[in-house]
């Protein structure tokens, strides 16, 4: 897992201009996919929780949150590596943020909802 941690860092380490130049998500391409997966078309009793796995510096997020914006949906996003979630942090500072890799998830998940449950 460490060889894969330092190659994931050194392939991101410049996450600050991974941000400027990766374009962004158009709305309309979110949209469809939430519709395909039945999110946007579900009446529902309880709130929605989306894990979204490799959120980089939130590029999908931003759009995600805004394109959820009025519906009772927590987002929760996670991504392995350091450079990426500091920058991910700086511009998505109140969004819920995992750093582990996807197969640590549970592990990880369990250490946020834990530190949740204290307070």
């Amino acid at each position: 897992m460490e060889g894969r941690a330092t190659l994931a860092s050194m392939a991101f380490e410049a996450s600050a201009t991974y941000e400027q130049v990766r374009p962004s998500y158009d709305a309309e391409s979110v949209k469809f996919f939430l519709r395909k997966l039945g999110i946007l078309e579900q009446e529902r009793t309880k709130p929605l929780s989306i894990l979204e796995l490799g959120a980089g510096t939130g590029k999908f997020t931003r759009v995600l949150m805004d394109v959820l914006e009025g519906i009772d949906a927590r987002v929760i996003a996670s991504d392995p590596t350091n450079t990426m979630v500091q920058e991910f942090r700086r511009v998505l500072p109140n969004v819920e943020l995992l750093q582990c890799f996807a197969e640590n998830i549970g592990r990880c998940s369990f250490i946020l909802f834990s530190y949740y449950a204290l307070f």
